[in-house]
């Protein structure tokens, strides 16, 4: 063979040994975008388009809906009906620049019952956020952010009796970290937030329901340093921190108590995409929550934290979730209960404009301190209709239940619910 021949082959082997370590460096392991679900699909002849504003690409929405509730109260007596309207808007606008970003979501909406009561809301919320890219392997970001609102009547704390729902206040902020490399990813988030809640009154009494005992602030950090073994597999270690300081002590057992904690929680996990059409996120570890008032007893156990999405057919989707973790529900003689739940929901393009979802949520949160326990049922139906791009129209109906068991139950707060609908969303 002529030394042009050797040459030549030489030249040819090496450039597919350059290619194929360049192709293997520049492989996102941690890509999970094998599968496209039904709802992260986009439909180009009905999904709208953003809006470019100079450096902005801004997305909006106008929306109004109507729901008939039959318990507005969410009581286990003296149910009263209701039809609620519910208008807003919605503005998220981002940078499109190639590196770093800045981005702010914004959103009003007024819930008004049409029966005129004093369950009407506002709805406020608002998130400026950044992020600034070092270089191909570091990011870093942060937020700000402020809501206010109130307390669904279907929420734990909302007490029976109330003449309106709970007001509550939250502003915080928050950084994050984020390294990758080929196969190692290191995120790292903290998050700071200050919580008021308005005090309640009796409806058939007037008299006032402090609330300042649930004031508080709250600090939580998360990192999570994760090894890809292959490009649809990856396997991690997690640790999270929380730290809730309240206001003020509340008077219980004839002292002044005071509600602060300290926990943390550790767990390993795998995130995979496997070629059996299923894709998730599953954690299991231990979780810890001390108490800084002796009074309360220290909580732990057993951490779950799971997402998991099969595709049966590229029209169909279905979706699980499962977690356990230590909660503080608001509840004045217990403050902290553990929460166990189950979800599942199933989306399926019927057409391209029409998409339909069912969903439900089992929840059950075990009080410390007291004997009771709380059995959440969530069960929620959807039907979207994507008329074009400017007009999305939405039919649904949701059934919540509460079970209250245990020596530790105050009055009844066991309660149905049932709401059916109708809702409009308008693009510019």
């Amino acid at each position: 063979m002529s030394k042009f021949k050797r040459f030549c082959l030489l030249s040819v082997a090496a450039s597919s040994v350059m290619a194929a370590n360049a192709a293997a460096q520049g492989q996102n392991y941690y890509s999970r975008d094998k599968y496209e679900s039904v709802l992260d699909r986009r439909q180009p002849a009905y999904d709208p388009e953003p809006i470019r504003l100079g450096a902005f690409l801004v997305n909006s929405n106008a929306s109004a809906s109507l729901t008939y509730v039959d318990n507005i109260r969410a009581t286990n007596s003296n149910e009263e009906s209701g039809t609620l309207a519910r208008l807003g808007m919605e503005v998220a606008a981002r940078t499109n620049w190639n590196v770093h970003e800045v981005g702010v979501n914004l959103s009003a909406f007024r819930n008004e019952y049409l029966e005129g009561n004093d369950e009407s809301s506002n709805d406020l919320r608002a998130r400026l956020r950044g992020r600034l890219d070092v270089n191909r392997n570091v990011s870093v970001g942060g937020a700000v952010f402020i809501e206010d609102r109130v307390e669904a009547r279907t929420d734990l704390a909302n007490a029976d009796g109330l003449d309106r729902p709970i007001g509550i206040t939250r502003v915080g902020a928050s950084v994050n970290a984020n390294y990758q490399s080929d196969r190692f990813r290191w995120t790292n988030f903290v998050e700071v937030s200050q919580e008021d809640y308005e005090d309640g009154r009796q409806a058939a009494s007037g008299i006032l329901v402090d609330q300042d005992y649930r004031d508080r602030s709250f600090t939580v950090a998360r990192s999570r340093l994760s090894y890809a073994v292959s490009p649809n597999l990856a396997v991690y270690t997690q640790g999270s921190m929380v730290d809730r300081s309240y206001d003020q002590a509340q008077l219980l057992g004839g002292a002044l108590r005071s509600r602060d904690s300290s926990g943390y929680t550790v767990a390993a996990g795998v995130d995979f995409e496997l070629n059996s059409l299923v894709r998730g996120d599953i954690a299991v570890g231990y979780l810890s929550e001390e108490k800084d008032d002796d009074y309360f007893k220290d909580v732990d156990g057993v951490s779950v934290d799971g997402r998991m999405q099969w595709f049966p057919s590229r029209l169909t989707t279905v979706g699980f979730t499962a977690g356990r973790r230590v909660v503080d529900i608001g509840v004045i003689d217990s403050p902290s209960a553990l929460q166990t739940n189950f979800g599942a929901r199933v989306d399926h393009e019927l057409r391209r404009n029409v998409i339909l979802s069912a969903a439900g949520n089992v929840s059950s949160y075990d009080y410390q301190e007291i004997d009771r326990t709380d059995d959440v049922n969530d069960l929620s139906l959807t039907a979207a209709y994507k008329l074009n791009k400017r007009v999305h129209l939405e039919a649904f109906a949701r059934h919540i239940a509460r079970d209250s068991s245990g020596g530790g139950v105050f009055g009844d707060p066991s309660y149905d619910v049932n709401q059916i609908g109708v809702g409009l969303k308008l693009y510019p």
